[in-house]
């Protein structure tokens, strides 16, 4: 570890089983986040639902520090489930696993899996693969997937989308002039939102302007003309304001803006900004989130939202 897939002398050891095909070529998609020269390409053929690969190590892996493991990943589609497990060499009912979905298609990214429940004591000398756990591949583009990148940290950076779900991310809200943002355990678990976890806004006395800023550390990855900002509301009422705005981390004047207003009251609805007309040229880094712009809040359950689910389209 790190797995790099780059070196022309390392023996990669890899062993695919149930229709699980995964060999290491030259990078078609170098692009975006992901420009090494080699990557692993993953053909989920007929098999077994859970056909994948196995890369067996020379030693065991060190969790006694870094508890999240990052892979870049390429998908045909949005929303295939990728499933990262770790096995013991000799005995495979030692293990542990997590599994996420992929939020962007026909792009590299860096997905995250949270390990941090795992048994440090125990020993895990393999890492398992499987793409789309449940469903039976085909061998087709649809069933073709790369990653690369296989390695460990002990945190994991802000990025889009913020789903606020992870207990290693410090979601680092710098709040102003009386908004308060905080993460919380989801109060209104229904509807299109039963997440775990969400960002809660109270809006107490000080400015009719106050908010919430969240810093990321790498610009926010606009495209000319294509963009919309989706982010799922809360709110105590209907006609509530919710202004969505991003900012150049050195330079505030350089920003851009959208607010909308909400439709529903006591419920969640998914809110869209339409971010088509931003300057692209410019970098943007913080994301600024102001409810009710230009009329003081209280700190009351009229002045509290809820919000989750921030992604760019």
């Amino acid at each position: 570890m790190p797995l790099t897939f780059e070196s022309t002398t390392l023996n990669y050891n890899i062993t695919n089983f149930d229709g699980g095909g995964s060999t290491i070529i030259n990078n078609p998609q170098s692009n975006g986040i992901n420009t090494s020269t080699k990557v692993v390409r993953m053909i989920k053929s007929a098999g077994q639902v859970y056909g994948g690969s196995i890369i067996k190590l020379s030693g065991p892996i060190d969790f006694s520090t870094n508890k999240i493991f990052r892979m870049k990943v390429w998908s045909p589609r949005v929303g295939a489930k990728v499933l990262l497990k770790v096995e013991n060499a000799t005995n495979g009912g030692i293990n542990f696993e997590k599994e996420v979905t992929t939020t962007v298609a026909n792009a590299w990214e860096d997905l995250a899996f949270d390990y941090g429940a795992i048994v440090t004591t125990n020993q895990y000398h393999n890492i398992v693969l499987i793409f789309e756990l449940g469903t039976m591949g085909d061998g087709s583009s649809n069933f073709t997937f790369l990653y690369d990148d296989i390695r460990l940290v002990n945190s994991v950076a802000l990025a889009l989308p913020l789903n606020f779900e992870s207990t290693l991310t410090n979601y680092a809200f710098t709040n102003f002039d009386g908004g308060v943002s905080t993460v919380i355990a989801n109060p209104q678990s229904s509807g299109i939102n039963t997440s775990a976890r969400v960002g809660r806004m109270v809006k107490n006395a000080g400015q009719p302007w106050g908010g919430s800023v969240l810093a990321l550390p790498t610009a926010i990855p606009f495209v000319a003309g294509t963009n919309t900002f989706k982010m799922k509301v809360w709110s105590p009422r209907v006609g509530a304001k919710v202004l969505l705005k991003v900012e150049n981390n050195a330079n505030a004047g350089l920003n851009f803006e959208k607010e909308v207003l909400t439709t529903v009251a006591n419920a969640w609805q998914e809110l869209t900004f339409d971010y088509s007309a931003i300057n692209t040229t410019n970098s943007y880094h913080n994301i600024v989130l102001i409810f009710e712009l230009g009329t003081m809040g209280d700190g009351s359950a009229n002045f509290t939202f809820l919000y989750d689910d921030i992604k760019l389209n």
